[in-house]
């Protein structure tokens, strides 16, 4: 019979800004019954749910996008002021990265406070756990770290190492600016917690992978690959059969391998009327340069949440050769509406199905790679509903539900 573990009997304290992965942590938490207390920023939660039936749609819609039906009344805690403080501080250009190495720290100490109180153990993610992990307790509180960035020395090494492959772009990565900028030692705080945990949950292999390179032992580290909503599919939403359509969604940076998928883009042989739609609300300068060099790439930087969905369901594929990802959600998003994706093995993509699956992969940086598979994908993609339906049936066997067993089966 398997020994109990120190804190196995306790409830967990968790503790994050905003509405990470979509409340799934605190909600399997409170699914197991083992949620003591639900730290965040702003919570919609009793009367506030109430008052934002009264504002205008767009504004209501993002307040009760704040709540989970999962989380009981009661177990959540809002620290209101950290609130302000980051809206004042954004309001007067304080980078964010400084801001956020700030805020980060109340969430932990708020977190390591409230397991003291009341004897609790924690499941904290890594940028909310270094005072909560380190701190002295009168009980053993039980430590489970959620690691959804890779090693940020492994990522140091891959970023540098394409920044100097492609200084004339001058794309330096916003993130990695800010961890320059900002305070480092919060930063190798933030990344040093794995240390100090009893258990590491990654949400893919790969993330597993840097952290087990850079001393993390093995055993201790767990893989819970994240998991999706499937939207109801739209009769007579389809890609056109007569023309290539790719689209990419995300942060218009160095991380995302945007850069790279611009110059396979121009360099590809394309067939007539086939475009790039890019869908970046933040894009770097570099990189918005590069895009516009081309004018069979788009570029869209405010779209609504049905605008893309439909366009998920036009695009013929979606592509983002990422050179580093903790998991990359916004795959498992397109394969969701049945589009079918190229990213690159440094993603959670392998850790969801191969090319059978709608999946495909080009190595990290390789832009001749890419080149050549989007001109063949360009020939042989269009007109094929088989890949779509595999897609979508990809995606159907990671629901929410699924990951938050994961976690059920960790506690």
């Amino acid at each position: 019979m398997e020994s109990r573990r120190p804190g196995d009997d306790k409830a967990f304290v968790c503790a994050f800004r905003g509405r990470r992965d979509n409340y799934q942590i605190p909600v399997g938490l409170a699914e197991a019954g083992k949620l003591d207390q639900f730290i965040t920023d702003f919570y919609a939660d009793g009367p506030i749910r109430t008052f934002a039936r009264l504002l205008p749609a767009p504004l209501a819609k993002k307040v009760s996008s704040r709540w989970h039906s999962g989380i009981p009344s009661g177990k959540v805690r809002s620290l209101w002021l950290t609130t302000a403080r980051e809206h004042i501080r954004h309001a007067f250009g304080i980078a964010h990265g400084r801001t956020y190495s700030i805020l980060d720290r109340y969430y932990s100490i708020a977190a390591r406070d409230r397991a003291r109180k009341t004897k609790s153990s924690l499941f904290l993610y890594s940028p909310y756990a270094w005072e909560a992990f380190t701190a002295a307790y009168s009980h053993r509180p039980r430590k489970i770290l959620f690691q959804f960035h890779p090693h940020i020395d492994f990522e140091r090494r891959v970023l540098t190492k394409d920044l100097e492959a492609h200084s004339q772009i001058g794309c330096l990565d916003v993130r990695q600016n800010e961890m320059k900028l900002s305070a480092p030692v919060r930063a190798e705080q933030r990344n040093g917690s794995w240390k100090h945990a009893d258990l590491i949950i990654c949400a893919s292999s790969f993330t597993r992978r840097t952290l087990v390179e850079a001393g993390a032992d093995p055993k201790l580290c767990k893989v819970i690959p994240y998991g999706v909503d499937l939207p109801r599919e739209v009769a007579g939403k389809a890609p056109s059969k007569d023309r290539f359509e790719v689209l990419f969604v995300g942060s218009g940076i160095q991380r995302k391998g945007l850069h790279h998928l611009i110059m396979a883009w121009m360099a590809a042989k394309m067939p007539k009327g086939s475009r790039l739609t890019l869908v970046c609300r933040n894009i770097h300068p570099a990189m918005d340069k590069l895009a516009r060099q081309d004018s069979s790439i788009r570029l869209l930087q405010r779209v609504s949440k049905e605008e893309l969905s439909n366009l998920y369901c036009i695009s013929s594929i979606f592509v983002m050769p990422s050179l580093i990802e903790g998991f990359g959600q916004v795959y498992l998003e397109a394969l969701s509406f049945g589009c079918p994706v190229v990213g690159t093995p440094h993603t959670g993509l392998p850790d969801l199905g191969g090319e059978g699956d709608g999946i495909l992969t080009v190595t990290p940086g390789n832009i001749d790679e890419l080149r050549e598979l989007l001109s063949r994908l360009a020939v042989t993609l269009p007109g094929n509903p088989h890949i779509r339906r595999q897609a979508r049936l990809c995606a159907s066997r990671f629901p929410w539900s699924r990951f938050r067993a994961g976690l059920r089966s960790l506690l």
